[in-house]
């Protein structure tokens, strides 16, 4: 579906010529880690940087370079509107030539200056978030918040328990009483309303502040309440004005592009039979939620294959449960020991069912879908389809606004030149860790890899990367290993951002992971490593990243056949 004549009436974000233009002026160092990602502070402050001493050497297009610089400063701000490290750097290039509304430079001037009036309690709150204590944050900054409640200071904090760790009605009943400035309290307002799914109270909010400060990720998160509600045509005008003042935004015109043309949606799901594969381990209580959601969702005459791993729970019970009720559409297979997850994915890949499929898909023992998710991962499969397997967007459960995985990309480095090296250190993008989940992440588009938790195998790909690398026990990376053997051999996997799957598994450090468990992290980290020499890593980074340029470029050209 495309949106109608009546969304084009909005203004043309830009030249066509000039955005094509800034793309091609970019220096190397900049232009490869935007083009992977737009989002995150950690990730684009360090850009700022880079961008300002390559403008430093070549003056030629600093003309149409340093709108760019100015806005990254501030994107990066936008997206911590609380960090006085981003506020001071916005604040510097502010004092050089004067770019903010002034409601925006109140708000700036607010960051910028704030601090503690306790700092050994800031100092406490800090080391419990550091070292993923979150229970003893709560009592902390209640003491904070008693003691300062109108220093904004401490909402750093309290924005962080409440929206990435899920503490949202605690959060709610401190902001309400919080004597903020206006805008600010607006714009955390509207963040709250958003994770509450909110959306028309929060793009009324994220309206009105824009209004007085012209921020344009305000306008961009009113954009996403607005096509949450239904109204796409709505969402198109708020973003192609957004991309007019943002035109290095890619994640932006990724999202733009697809609502567009319709690639958010669902369609028929990916071409021939399928069968959804899943193991478990001693995850009776998740193993019943997953069953429960997928026996929700549209299945089409997707087949199912069940191992249990050598559980001693109550996975049995549970899988006999299910199966009654899935009845001929669904297979158990019971194994006397734990095999590990590359063994028992090769041994359902090895299935008479499984055999027989034009695709398979993997899904975690404790992932939800939705009910429309085999028809998202259809769209996916329908607009790439050479694209061998196909994952998604993975969110915490628990804490819907925090990203545990997105699309993965190598992240690249570079000498004094700008040239990528050909020695990369092994390390992922993972700017999605950095920023909450307003929707930056909702795009289609190849990618080097995608997550395991639930991703789709197409037959073609199974055959000529074959299975999943039993060293990689019990499991961790054996996927992303797989995806690394497909790239080498030409092959691409593809993100379907618009599909979210909520994970009941925390990630990084809420994961709580014991010393054995992250013992075997570290281990299988260096089996990676090893596995694939740096040249070679080398090689499969820069073939992603030309891969990203030219279907930028594509995607650019099909917003700019949307004239009004």
């Amino acid at each position: 579906m495309e949106i109608n004549s009546s969304a084009k009436a909005a203004k043309k974000p830009n030249k066509d010529r000039t955005i094509s233009r800034l793309w091609s002026v970019l220096p190397p160092a900049v232009r490869w880690p935007l083009l992977l990602s737009g989002s995150g502070d950690a990730w684009l402050l360090p850009l700022v940087n880079a961008l300002a001493e390559a403008m430093g050497k070549e003056s030629g297009a600093a003309q149409l370079l340093r709108p760019v610089l100015y806005d990254l400063a501030l994107h990066a701000w936008e997206l911590n509107p609380l960090s006085a490290q981003a506020a001071s750097i916005v604040f510097m290039l502010q004092e050089q030539q004067p770019f903010l509304s002034k409601g925006a430079l109140t708000l700036c001037k607010i960051a910028k200056f704030l601090k503690p009036g306790n700092p050994p309690l800031a100092k406490r709150i800090q080391n419990c978030f550091l070292e993923g204590d979150n229970d003893a944050v709560k009592p902390l900054l209640n003491k904070a918040l008693s003691g300062e409640p109108a220093n904004p200071f401490w909402f750093y904090f309290a924005s962080y328990l409440g929206l990435r760790l899920g503490e949202q009605d605690w959060y709610e009943a401190r902001l309400q009483k919080a004597p903020l400035p206006r805008d600010l309290h607006q714009m955390l307002l509207a963040d709250l309303l958003f994770a509450r799914e909110s959306f028309a109270e929060a793009a009324a909010l994220y309206a009105e502040v824009y209004s007085r400060t012209a921020l344009p990720e305000l306008l961009v998160r009113q954009g996403e309440c607005e096509k949450r509600l239904g109204g796409r045509e709505a969402a198109a005008i708020c973003w192609q004005k957004a991309l007019a003042q943002r035109p290095w935004q890619v994640n932006l015109i990724l999202r733009l592009s697809d609502l567009l043309a319709g690639r958010d949606l669902p369609r028929a799901q990916p071409p021939g039979r399928g069968q959804i594969l899943l193991y478990s381990w001693n995850h009776g209580q998740d193993l019943n939620l997953t069953l429960q959601e997928l026996y929700a969702s549209d299945l089409g005459d997707a087949g199912l294959t069940l191992l249990d791993n050598g559980s001693t729970d109550n996975t049995a019970e549970v899988a006999c449960a299910w199966q009654e009720r899935f009845g001929s559409r669904m297979r158990r297979i019971t194994l006397p020991v734990n095999v590990g997850a590359p063994a028992a994915r090769n041994w359902l890949l090895r299935t008479e069912e499984a055999l027989a499929a034009s695709w398979v898909v993997f899904l975690d023992d404790d992932a939800l879908v939705p009910c429309n998710w085999l028809g998202l991962l259809g769209s996916a499969a329908h607009t790439l389809p050479e694209a061998s397997i196909i994952g998604c967007r993975i969110v915490d459960q628990a804490a819907p606004m925090a990203m545990q995985s997105v699309d993965l990309h190598l992240e690249p480095e570079f000498d004094p030149d700008g040239a990528p090296l050909g020695e990369l250190p092994f390390s992922l993008v993972e700017s999605h860790q950095m920023c909450l989940d307003y929707g930056q992440f909702n795009y289609l588009r190849p990618t080097l890899s995608v997550t395991g938790c639930c991703h789709l195998l197409t037959r073609k790909g199974i055959d000529s990367t074959g299975p999943f690398d039993l060293r990689f026990s019990p499991s961790q990376f054996d996927d992303l290993e797989r995806d690394l053997r497909a790239a080498t051999g030409g092959a691409y996997c593809v993100y379907q951002g618009h599909l979210a799957v909520r994970h009941l598994k925390r990630s990084g450090k809420a994961a709580n992971l014991s010393a054995w468990q992250l013992a075997n992290v570290t281990g299988n980290i260096k089996k990676l490593m090893l596995s694939y020499p740096p040249e070679q890593l080398g090689r499969l980074c820069r073939d992603d990243l030309d891969r990203q340029h030219g279907f930028l470029l594509q995607r650019l050209e099909e917003i700019a056949q949307h004239k009004p």
